[in-house]
C-alpha cells in the first residue's frame, strides 16, 4: 500500500473514532487551553519521573493495585463462605463430599479468582514516557513490547467509560507501522479521569511540557501540590462527613485486613525494578545524539484557544469570543 493509502486508512480509523458515541475528539495539541483555566497541582519533585528531558506516567500501577486488592478480597470471601458451609454440613452429620458438592459454583469462583489474582500479580504495568528532548512518546507494555511515536502525530481523545462508572479516559491515539492505530492513556493521576475538564487540563499539562519544559507546568501557588498517582486518595472531612466515616470505619480497616499494604508495596517494587529498553534510555539520556529526529517543539497557535464550557469545549479567539 502506498503512503497516501496508509494515511487514508489511518484517517478513516480516526474518523470512525470521532463517530463513535463512546469517544470524543479533544483539541489538537497545537491549540492551547485558555490560560485562566489551566491550573496545575502536581508535585514534580521526583526527578526520576519528572525532569526537563522526560516525564513518566505510572498511573496504571495504582489501578492494578486496586484490581488486585478487590480480587483478593473476593477470593478470601469465597474461601470463608466455603469453610463455614462445609463446617456446618459436617457438624450436621454429612461427609466432606456431601457438604461440599452443593457448593461447586462457589468453589469454581474461588479458583477463577485465584487465577485472576495470580495473573494480575504477574502482569506488566503500562508506563508512558513523554520524551521532550526527542519529541517522542514511548509506551512500555512489557519486555520487547515498547512502541514509540512522534509527539507531533498524537491525536487526543476522551473515551467515555462503557461500564457507566462516570470515568473520562484521556486517550492519546497515534499511528504505528504503516497504517495501524494504537492508543495509550495520557493520565498521570487517577483524578485526571473524573471529568472532561480534568482531561483538558492534563492535555494542556502535556502540551506545555513538550513545548516549554518542566518550568511551564509547575503547581499553581494557590494549590496544594500532590504526587500524581493511580492510587485513590483518602477521603477528608472537607469532602463530607459520611464519606469520611466510611473511609475511616470501613475502607481503611478493610484495606489493612486484606493485605492492601502488601499488595501496594509489591506492585510498587515491581514497577521500580522495570527497565526501559536501552534505545529508549539512550534517547532520554543527557546529551543524546538526536540528529535523526525532528526535535522541534510543537508550538501552539497564538490566535485560538480552547475553553471548557461546562459540558464540552469551545474554540475562542484571543479576546475570548467563541469561534467554533
Amino acid at each position: 500500500m502506498s503512503n497516501t493509502g496508509n494515511c487514508r486508512s489511518f484517517q478513516l480509523m480516526l474518523k470512525n473514532l470521532e463517530n463513535d458515541p463512546n469517544w470524543q475528539r479533544l483539541p489538537d495539541i497545537r491549540i492551547a487551553m485558555a490560560p485562566h483555566q489551566a491550573r496545575f497541582s502536581d508535585d514534580l519533585s521526583d526527578r526520576t519521573l519528572f525532569n526537563d528531558r522526560y516525564i513518566e506516567s505510572r498511573v496504571l500501577v495504582g489501578k492494578m493495585a486496586f484490581a488486585l486488592r478487590l480480587t483478593c478480597a473476593g477470593f478470601l470471601a469465597s474461601l470463608i463462605i466455603l469453610a463455614v458451609a462445609i463446617t456446618n454440613g459436617v457438624q450436621a452429620g454429612k461427609s466432606w463430599g456431601e457438604a461440599a458438592s452443593p457448593l461447586w459454583v462457589i468453589s469454581l469462583l474461588s479458583v477463577l479468582l485465584f487465577v485472576l489474582a495470580y495473573r494480575l500479580a504477574k502482569a506488566e504495568p503500562v508506563f508512558v514516557r513523554f520524551n521532550r528532548q526527542a519529541q517522542l512518546v514511548h509506551v512500555y507494555r512489557g519486555v520487547n513490547q515498547t512502541v514509540s511515536a512522534p509527539w507531533r502525530e498524537v491525536h487526543p481523545f476522551t473515551k467515555f467509560s462503557a461500564s457507566g462508572d462516570g470515568k473520562f479516559y484521556l486517550t492519546l491515539v497515534f499511528r504505528v507501522g504503516q497504517s495501524d492505530l494504537d492508543a495509550v492513556s495520557g493520565a498521570f493521576d487517577i483524578g485526571d479521569e473524573s471529568a472532561l475538564v480534568d482531561n483538558l487540563v492534563r492535555l494542556e499539562f502535556l502540551r506545555r511540557y513538550m513545548a516549554e519544559g518542566l518550568s511551564a507546568v509547575q503547581p499553581d501557588p494557590a494549590s496544594t501540590p500532590h504526587k500524581p498517582s493511580g492510587f485513590s486518595a483518602a477521603a477528608t472531612r472537607e469532602e463530607g462527613l459520611l464519606d469520611y466515616l466510611i473511609e475511616k470505619l470501613v475502607m481503611r480497616p478493610g484495606y489493612y485486613l486484606l493485605g492492601g499494604c502488601w499488595v501496594d508495596r509489591y506492585l510498587l517494587r515491581r514497577a521500580a525494578n522495570i527497565r526501559w529498553p536501552a534505545e529508549v534510555e539512550r534517547l532520554c539520556a543527557p546529551g543524546a545524539d538526536l540528529s535523526s529526529y525532528d526535535i522541534t517543539p510543537v508550538q501552539s497557535r497564538k490566535d485560538v484557544y480552547h475553553r471548557f464550557n461546562g459540558y464540552g469545549f469551545d474554540l475562542v479567539d484571543i479576546a475570548g469570543e467563541v469561534i467554533g
